[in-house]
């Protein structure tokens, strides 16, 4: 059976009210994602940044400038640090002493990120990479090695400060330091 027009145009303006109806919803979760994704990315931009000044004043702390490594970390009580060679600093006072005894025992050294991968949430976020460099080891000859590498940012009035660092020897080929 056929309904009459008027119920037709009636069901077809009934549709049409139910979609305009739903569109301001569905522009606003558009829009929404669309904004989270760019703030994400933005963030990812900025943890990738704070990745190479970390290894920058690292590099400085190397040649006996911990200012600017300083400058990076966050000063709270809940940083840490695991380095390659062993032991764990916990709070700002055990990790910048940690990276001063580094500083005083691989002077003139270099380290640098490579593949770097970031995640990024909205106030804290992580970088991976390989560390590949050389370092003056005790015996006095400078070595060569590759570690991997966990870097930990949160974000602490509008900055992205590291929080933790971790780096160990290299799954990948020959283990830490190599000659």
């Amino acid at each position: 059976m056929k309904l009459p027009a008027c119920w037709r145009n009636l069901g077809s303006v009934v549709t049409v009210v139910t979609l305009v109806g739903l569109a301001p919803p569905l522009v606003q979760t558009a829009r929404a994602q669309s904004q989270a994704l760019r703030a994400s990315a933005a963030a990812e931009d900025e943890i990738r940044s704070a990745t190479m000044r970390f290894y920058v004043a690292l590099n400085s702390a190397l040649h006996s400038d911990l200012d600017p490594l300083s400058a990076l970390w966050s000063h709270r009580q809940d940083v840490s640090n695991l380095s390659a060679v062993g032991g764990r600093a916990a709070g700002w006072n055990e990790v910048y002493a940690d990276f001063q005894n580094m500083a005083r025992l691989y002077p003139y050294g270099r380290i640098a990120p490579r593949d770097i991968i970031v995640v990024a949430g909205t106030d804290m976020g992580y970088s991976v990479c390989t560390e590949t460099g050389q370092l003056r080891s005790p015996e006095g000859p400078m070595v060569s090695f590759n570690q991997r590498a966990t870097n930990v940012f949160r974000l602490e009035e509008g900055k992205w400060k590291m929080i933790h660092h971790h780096a160990d020897a290299s799954s990948n080929g020959p283990q830490g330091a190599t000659r």
